[in-house]
């Protein structure tokens, strides 16, 4: 007799969850498109000096602190994942117990669970690096 594999599990969505991150993606991105107007509103050039040089320096001053703003600003959802994948490798499951999931999605537990985590972990590490070198070159 031949045994059977155990039949599949699944979390089911939820439909609140689902929609509340649809708002915060949303609204994620409209801060991002927000963020250069409110750059260049604070650091306006002083109407009164005239002067080029300063109006070049000025621009970059402003292209630094537009990289800064930017880098970090995708970092967010870099650490995200990064915690992400560490709930997962703490958990042994997929989703992570204790989590809503806001989409139908079929439970994977033990090692196949733990390498998914740790492949979560790594691209967000890479990820996160490349922001890094991408700060340290405005610095530099």
């Amino acid at each position: 007799m031949q045994e059977q594999e155990p039949e599949p599990e699944f979390e089911y969505g939820d439909r609140s969850l689902r929609l509340n991150l649809a708002l915060i993606v949303g609204i994620y991105f409209l801060i991002a498109i927000g963020l250069q107007p409110l750059i260049d509103f604070l650091l306006v050039p002083d109407p009164e000096a005239a002067d080029p040089y300063r109006v070049m320096a000025l621009a970059e001053e402003k292209q630094k602190l537009t990289g800064y703003v930017y880098s970090i600003w995708r970092m967010l959802p870099i650490l995200f994942f990064l915690w992400y994948g560490w709930r997962i490798i703490a958990s042994l499951r997929v989703p992570p117990a204790g989590t809503r999931s806001p989409f139908t999605v079929r439970i994977i537990k033990g090692k196949p669970a733990r390498m998914f985590g740790m492949l979560l972990i790594l691209v967000a590490l890479l990820l996160l690096y490349r922001e890094l070198l991408t700060l340290t070159k405005l610095t530099g």
